[in-house]
């Protein structure tokens, strides 16, 4: 994922943020609300995770998490693939209940709609839009293509690693740095989440239903956006180093990250 500009939110914005969505909470009896704290991550993971209040708190409530977001990047020691995911989810709940892509750009202080286009694809969200020119949608074709042909011939192979990688679960967070535990877990829990939404592969030779194939398709992009960024958790976790040099995790998660990173290559360019 390319180098990105942080928002320099300062403390100050933060705090009146928090104060708001939790004053806005107390406001609307949310029934969840002897839950709420007034730390940035996990008052973002509440916004997420407590949703029955009326919309319109919720469509007031993503702007201000998106700001509390981009003000731990920089204050609130996380690990990245943490953060990331949380921008997604919050990004992808902004634009269920309605909200604009420029509404949401100006909460991640991005100049443009494209900008969080650009966000959403990074993330691996559904892609929106079709190319505007014949040029860049025959181009998208025959990227689409690369990647179906790649999934043909590794899909497989791909899945099977991401199995065989959250049944090491147990071992790879535990020799984890003990502050980055959790958030491993949390890390692990999605990618098992995008593992049982992937539909199962083609029936046979014959089987040839292009919505099939593209559904696939995006499901597997989805599930190896939330791979690299677990290997990336990993690595920062210390969690594969401090295993023994013969364990079969290391062999397993050299593979894993070969075949992501050669998926990503023949992924449509956002």
């Amino acid at each position: 994922m390319p180098t990105r500009t942080v928002r320099p939110v300062t403390e100050a914005e933060a705090a009146r943020r928090a104060e708001e969505i939790i004053e806005r909470r107390a406001r609307c009896d949310d029934p969840d609300r002897e839950k709420l704290c007034d730390e940035p991550l996990e008052l973002v993971g509440y916004v997420l995770a407590h949703r029955r209040v009326p919309e319109e708190v919720l469509r007031r409530d993503v702007p201000d998490a998106l700001v509390l977001l981009e003000y731990a990047r920089r204050a609130v020691p996380a690990l990245p693939g943490r953060l990331d995911r949380l921008e997604h989810r919050l990004l992808t709940l902004g634009t269920e209940i309605g909200l604009s892509l420029g509404e949401l750009a100006a909460a991640l202080g991005l100049r443009s709609r494209q900008a969080v286009q650009h966000r959403l694809l990074r993330h691996a969200a559904a892609e929106r839009g079709a190319p505007r020119s014949e040029v860049a949608e025959r181009a998208a074709r025959r990227a689409e293509a690369r990647e179906r042909a790649w999934l043909d011939r590794h899909g497989a192979a791909l899945l099977s690693c991401t199995e065989r990688l959250l049944a090491h679960r147990g071992p790879l967070t535990a020799a984890a740095a003990e502050t980055a535990r959790a958030e491993l877990g949390e890390a692990f829990d999605e990618l098992a989440e995008s593992l049982s939404r992937v539909p199962a592969g083609p029936a046979g030779p014959g089987h040839t239903d292009p919505g099939h194939a593209a559904h696939r398709a995006v499901r597997i992009r989805h599930l190896a956006a939330r791979l690299r960024l677990l290997l990336a958790d990993l690595a920062a976790a210390g969690a594969a180093a401090a295993l023994p040099a013969g364990h079969p995790v290391h062999d397993l998660l050299a593979r894993t990250a070969r075949l992501a990173a050669a998926h990503q290559s023949a992924v449509p360019a956002a």
